[in-house]
C-alpha cells in the first residue's frame, strides 16, 4: 500500500484545505445499522498478533477527553507492514464512502482497483461487509471487526475487515479500514455434504473382464450416510459395498445399483438395516454422475411409523374415509366404515370417484344447498349402492399416499341430522296436531299480504274460523276426539284452499285463511256459506257421528285496514258478532263492531274504578208461592250505580267483568251483602246467591260461603246457591266435588235456566239439586205454544218426581199465572208481582206479605251472572 506521509501528503480540493477535526458523533454519513449488528470496543477477537498491536497504538492515541485519534498521528508513516493490506476510507454528508488509497494486498483481496473507488464499486459480498464495519466503528467510536465469507474456486475463504475511526484536519470522516485473510479455508463441497442429516455417497466401479460391474467402492461417504449405517465415514471411506452392507439385506440395492450405472435413470428403493438391535427402514436414492454413481440415504423409519399409524387410524376409524387421487380422483383407499355407509364392496368401491356418489340436484331451491359450506366441510347428497339418498358434509385435507399427493376425505353422515333440523324447522312454522301453518307463519304471511296491498298489489280478505260447542266435544268425549276433529276441519280447510291462500290454525279450535282472490264481498259470502256447510258435516269419530258448527269473521283489505295487526282484530270482532248472534254463520266487519268493542274496552277500565269507589248495590225482586199467593222471598239483583250513565244492567257488565277478572271479588261482595241483608229477615226465609261459573275455577267459593255466613249469622239452610249449566260444562267432575262441599255445609243448590242447555236432562242425574228453575223463554210463549207449555209440565214433573223444588221465572201476565196454577208450578217470579225492589225499600213489602206469618218461606237471588 502507498502509506500517505508527511512528505507526500493527499490531494485536497482548496475548500478542503482547512484544519478541522472531525467527530463521527457529529455527523450522520450514512444511515445507522441496528445495534444487534454490532461488535463494538477495542478488544477485538481476530487471528493477528500484529493487528492487535495496532489495535494497541489506535488506543494510546486517543485523547484523555475521548476524542479520536488523528490521521496523520496513526496512519503517517505509522502502518508500517500493515500498510500494503489497509485503506483509507473517507465518509462526507450524503455521498457514498470512498476508499481513498488502498494497498495491494488488499486490492487483490476485494479483486478491484481501490484508488478513488466509491464503496458501491467493491463486489458485493465485500461491499456489505465493509459498510457494515464503519457504520459499526463510527457508531461505537471504537474499532470494529466484521467477518466477510466469499468462495473463491470452491473453497470458502474468511478475511477479517476492522475498522478504525479517525479525526483530521480535514471535511468529513475518516477510517482505517484492514482487511486480511485467516488461514483456514473450507471446501464448500464437503461443506455442503456434510451438513446435511441425510446420508451421500459416491461410489466407483470395480469391473470384471467383461466390463460388467462386480462390485462398488465408497469413494466417499459424508457422517450423515455413515451414522445411518452405524459405523463412522473413517471406516467406510475406501470399502468395498458388498462387504461393508453384509447385513443390510441389501443385495436387491446391488441390482438397482448396477441398472443405474447400466442406463443411467434416477431410481430408489428402500430396505431394512439392523443397527445396535433394531431395524432401520432406509430409502436409497441412486444417480448416475459421469463414471460415479452417487446415492442418497434418506431414514424413512418415522415416515414409515407414521404411515402404520395412518392406515391403522384409517382401517378402523368409525368415521367413514376416503383417500383419492390429486390427479384423476380415483380412489386409492376406502375404511370399513365408509363401505358399510355406501354399501359397496371393496373392490366396487376402488373402481369408483368420490364424484361419482353425488346426485345432481334440478331443482334450483335444493341445487343452491349442493356444495354449501357446513363447519368448514362441504355438503353434499350421495347415492348409497341401494339407490339411498344420503346427506353428508366432506371434510378434505391434502395428504402423501405412498409418495403420491392426495386427498383425505372424512365423511359425516348427516341424513338424520338433515331430517330432524327438517323435522324441526317443519314444527317451527307448522301446526303439530293439524299439519296447518302456525301462528308465526300466518302473521308473516299477513304481514306480507298487507305490504303487497299498499304496493298497489290486489286486494284479500282475512276469515276467522271458530267452532260452536267444540268445549262440550272435549267434555263429553274426551280431548282425543276433539283432536280428532280438529285435523278433520284441518283438511276440510286444506281442501277448500288453493296454493296461493293460507289456512292456518292460530290455536285452540280457532282457524285462519288469508284469501287472495275473493275481493268482492259477494264471492266472500259465497265462500264463507261453502266453508260453514263443509264444516258443519258431521265428523265419525269412533264409530260415532259428531255435530259441530262453525262461525266465521270476515275482513277486507283494503277496505277495513292496510294494518295487519288491525286486519285480523276486525276479523275477530266480526266472528264474535256472528258467534253472538246466532252461531253457525259469518260477518263481515263493520266500524259499528270497532265502536262496540271500543266501549267495552272503556266498561273495563271504569269497572275497575267502580270496584274501588264502591259503585254497586243489590236490589231485590219478590218471588211468590203459587198456591199459598204468600211470599216466598226476594231475587237480589247486582246493579252498577254508574255516575254518568245511572244504573247498568248485568246483562252489560258481568261479561265484561268475567272478561277482565273481576267476577271473584264481585261474587264475593254479592255473598257477603246478601247473607248479610237476609240475617235480618224472619227466620223462615231463604236467600239464594247465584255464582258464575269463573268462581268454581277460584278455589275461594266453598272458603268464602263458610266466612259469608260466620260473619252474618245466617244459617246454613236458609242459603241457596243457585248455578247455570256452564258449571257443569267446565271441569265436570271438579265442579260436582265443589257442590258437595256445599251442600255438606248445608246449602240448598239451584239449577238456573233449566231446558236451554245442551243435556239438561243429563245433569239431573249427576247432581241431587234442591230446585230447578224453568227458563222465561219457556213461560213467555206457555199459552199460545203448545210446545212450551208441553216442555213446562214436563219440568214440573220431573222435578216433582225426583223431590226437587220448581221456580218458574218472567212471569208477567195473568194468563200465564194460569196456566202456571193449571200445571202445579211450585213458585213464580216476574213483574206481574213486583219489579226489583233497593234494599232500602225491603222492610213494608216483608211486612205486607209475611206479617205475624214468620213460616211463611221467603226467598231472596242474588243475580251476577
Amino acid at each position: 500500500m502507498r502509506t500517505p506521509h508527511s512528505s507526500a501528503p493527499m490531494t485536497l480540493t482548496a475548500s478542503e484545505e482547512h484544519p478541522m477535526v472531525a467527530r463521527a458523533t457529529d455527523r450522520e454519513p450514512f444511515d445507522k445499522p441496528p445495534i444487534e449488528q454490532f461488535e463494538p470496543g477495542p478488544d477485538i477477537l481476530t487471528e493477528f498478533g500484529d493487528v492487535q498491536s495496532l489495535l494497541r497504538k489506535w488506543r494510546a492515541a486517543k485523547s484523555p477527553d475521548a476524542q479520536l485519534p488523528l490521521y496523520e498521528d496513526l496512519v503517517l508513516g505509522g502502518l508500517g507492514k500493515l500498510a500494503d493490506e489497509s485503506a483509507i476510507v473517507r465518509c462526507i454528508d450524503g455521498q457514498d464512502p470512498v476508499l481513498v488509497r488502498a494497498g495491494d494486498a488488499l486490492e487483490n483481496i476485494v479483486q478491484t482497483k481501490c484508488e478513488s473507488t466509491p464503496l458501491a464499486k467493491l463486489p458485493v459480498d465485500y461491499r456489505l461487509s465493509v459498510d457494515v464495519v464503519l457504520k459499526c466503528a463510527r457508531q461505537a467510536q471504537q474499532p470494529c471487526l466484521r467477518l466477510c465469507l466469499s468462495t473463491v474456486d470452491g473453497m470458502i475463504s474468511t478475511v477479517e475487515l476492522i475498522a478504525l475511526p479517525l479525526a483530521s484536519r480535514w471535511q468529513g470522516e475518516f477510517f482505517l479500514l484492514f482487511a486480511r485473510p485467516r488461514a483456514r479455508q473450507i471446501e464448500l463441497a464437503s461443506l455442503l455434504i456434510n451438513s446435511t442429516r441425510d446420508g451421500i455417497m459416491a461410489l466407483s466401479v470395480l469391473e470384471q473382464r467383461n466390463g460388467e460391474p462386480l462390485d462398488f467402492v465408497i469413494l466417499s461417504i459424508n457422517d450423515g450416510a455413515a451414522h445411518l449405517l452405524g459405523s463412522t465415514a473413517e471406516k467406510l471411506r475406501s470399502a468395498r459395498l458388498s462387504e461393508t452392507l453384509t447385513r443390510a439385506g441389501f443385495q436387491k440395492g446391488m441390482k438397482a445399483l448396477r441398472a443405474a450405472l447400466r442406463k443411467g435413470d434416477h431410481c430408489s428403493f428402500t430396505f431394512e438395516y439392523e443397527i445396535d438391535g433394531h431395524l432401520a427402514s432406509l430409502k436409497a436414492g441412486i444417480s448416475k454422475a459421469g463414471d460415479l454413481l452417487t446415492v442418497t440415504l434418506t431414514d424413512v423409519g418415522e415416515l414409515k411409523a407414521r404411515e402404520t399409524l395412518f392406515r391403522s387410524l384409517f382401517d378402523d376409524n368409525p368415521v367413514p374415509m376416503v383417500v383419492r387421487s390429486c390427479e384423476d380422483q380415483r380412489v386409492l383407499r376406502v375404511n370399513d366404515a365408509a363401505l358399510r355407509l355406501y354399501g359397496y364392496q371393496r373392490e366396487e368401491f376402488l373402481k369408483l370417484k368420490l364424484c361419482d356418489l353425488r346426485i345432481c340436484e334440478t331443482e334450483p331451491q335444493k341445487a343452491d344447498q349442493i356444495g354449501a359450506t357446513y363447519a368448514g366441510g362441504r355438503c353434499w347428497r350421495h347415492q348409497a349402492a341401494c339407490g339411498t339418498s344420503l346427506n353428508v358434509v366432506e371434510y378434505e385435507r391434502e395428504i402423501t399416499d405412498e409418495g403420491v399427493p392426495a386427498i383425505l376425505a372424512t365423511i359425516v353422515d348427516m341424513t338424520e341430522r338433515v331430517r330432524a333440523d327438517a323435522q324441526i324447522s317443519f314444527m317451527a312454522h307448522h301446526d303439530p296436531l293439524t299439519g296447518l301453518s302456525n301462528r308465526t307463519v300466518f302473521t308473516r304471511s299477513l304481514e306480507e299480504a298487507t305490504q303487497a296491498a299498499r304496493n298497489g298489489d290486489a286486494g284479500f280478505a282475512v276469515v276467522t274460523v271458530d267452532l260452536d260447542g267444540f268445549k262440550l266435544i272435549n267434555d263429553t268425549l274426551g280431548h282425543d276426539a276433539g283432536d280428532d276433529v280438529l285435523i278433520g276441519v284441518a283438511e276440510r280447510l286444506r281442501d277448500l284452499t288453493g296454493e296461493t291462500e293460507t289456512v292456518a290454525r292460530l290455536g285452540g279450535d280457532e282457524f285462519a285463511l288469508i284469501l287472495p282472490e275473493a275481493v268482492s264481498r259477494g264471492g266472500l259470502a259465497n265462500r264463507a256459506q261453502a266453508i260453514i256447510s263443509a264444516l258443519n258435516r258431521p265428523h265419525r269419530i269412533d264409530g260415532r257421528e259428531v255435530k259441530i258448527a262453525a262461525s266465521l269473521g270476515i275482513s277486507m283489505v283494503p277496505d277495513d285496514s292496510l294494518v295487519p295487526e288491525q286486519v285480523l282484530k276486525f276479523a275477530d270482532l266480526a266472528l264474535y258478532r256472528a258467534k253472538k248472534d246466532s252461531g253457525s254463520a259469518y260477518r263481515f266487519f263493520e266500524p259499528e263492531m270497532d265502536r262496540i268493542e271500543s266501549e267495552r274496552r272503556q266498561m273495563a277500565i271504569e269497572l275497575r274504578r267502580a270496584v274501588i269507589e264502591n259503585e254497586f248495590e243489590l236490589h231485590f225482586q219478590p218471588i211468590m208461592s203459587v198456591k199459598t199467593g204468600q211470599l216466598r222471598g226476594f231475587e237480589a239483583l247486582i246493579r252498577w250505580s254508574h255516575p254518568t250513565r245511572g244504573m247498568v244492567s248485568p246483562a252489560e257488565f258481568v261479561p265484561v267483568a268475567e272478561e277482565i277478572g273481576l267476577i271473584e271479588q264481585l261474587g264475593a261482595w254479592v255473598m257477603d251483602e246478601a247473607c248479610r241483608e237476609a240475617a235480618g229477615w224472619p227466620h223462615s226465609l231463604i236467600v239464594a246467591v247465584n255464582v258464575s261459573a269463573q268462581q268454581f275455577g277460584g278455589g275461594k267459593l266453598v272458603s268464602g260461603v263458610e266466612r259469608a255466613l260466620a260473619e252474618s249469622g245466617l244459617h246454613a239452610n236458609r242459603l241457596e246457591i243457585e248455578i247455570t249449566e256452564s258449571v257443569l260444562l267446565n271441569e265436570t267432575d271438579d265442579n260436582i266435588e265443589i257442590l258437595r262441599q256445599l251442600r255438606g255445609l248445608g246449602v240448598r243448590i239451584a239449577l238456573d235456566d233449566f231446558g236451554t242447555g245442551y243435556s239438561s236432562m243429563g245433569y239431573l242425574t249427576k247432581f241431587p239439586f234442591s230446585r230447578i228453575k224453568i227458563d222465561r223463554s219457556f213461560v213467555r210463549n206457555i199459552r199460545e205454544n203448545v210446545g212450551s207449555r208441553a216442555i213446562v209440565r214436563a219440568i214440573i214433573g220431573l222435578g216433582s218426581s225426583l223431590g226437587m223444588d220448581i221456580t218458574a221465572e218472567g212471569v208477567e201476565t195473568s194468563e200465564q199465572l194460569d196456566v202456571l196454577r193449571d200445571e202445579n208450578c211450585g213458585e213464580l217470579q216476574g213483574y206481574l208481582f213486583s219489579p226489583p225492589i233497593p234494599r232500602q225499600n225491603l222492610g213494608p213489602v216483608i211486612e205486607a206479605y209475611c206479617g205475624d206469618q214468620g213460616e211463611t218461606g221467603c226467598v231472596v237471588q242474588a243475580d251476577v251472572a
